[in-house]
């Protein structure tokens, strides 16, 4: 029987392990978004041990190693109190970000994320549950499935990201 998955509150201390599975998740995952399949403009604006240390300095931020059996597969980020078209900050919550490894896929464990992130934001009394995902993402259905509602489109302006890659939809999941 396969262990049970874990989701670790992190600290400050926890940043290289966070800079080590960011660094290989977003290139497992995004590289063919970005011009030259490259995709270190992304990863050094999110994933480097300055930007982790500048979102623990953010008491609304708070990251989540996912692990299993004493292994990292993943993590997640959420903003406890984030506006979002409807709600303010008091009845909504960002999960900013929740990548997986590539062997990780498939197995479940993004279901239980989201079942994960929904049991935190009940007990903040949170009405609902926002996210943004890229049009073209195959996680797109996976939102869709579990409940979350196209509100609104925009475009992201990174340089080198391919222009069929700029479309977002954000999300909402009432709880």
């Amino acid at each position: 029987m396969p262990s049970e998955i874990v989701f670790k509150t992190c600290s400050k201390h926890d940043i290289e392990r966070l800079v080590s599975v960011s660094q290989q998740f977003y290139p497992e995952h995004y590289t063919h978004i970005w011009k030259n399949d490259d995709p270190s403009y992304y990863i050094n604006l999110s994933f480097n041990r300055n930007a982790f240390r500048e979102d623990f300095k953010i008491d609304n931020i708070i990251y989540f190693l996912i692990e299993q059996a004493n292994k990292t597969l993943g993590m997640l980020k959420i903003r406890t109190h984030e506006n979002v078209e409807g709600f303010d900050g008091s009845e909504a919550l960002q999960l900013e970000k929740i990548y997986l490894l590539k062997e990780s896929i498939g197995l479940g464990i993004g279901k239980k994320g989201i079942e994960f992130i929904k049991n935190y934001a009940r007990a903040l009394n949170k009405k609902v549950i926002w996210l943004d995902v890229m049009t073209t993402s195959p996680a797109l259905l996976f939102y869709q499935k579990l409940g979350f509602q196209t509100i609104s489109f925009y475009n992201l302006d990174y340089p080198g990201l391919k222009d069929n890659y700029r479309e977002m939809q954000r999300m909402i999941l009432t709880l």
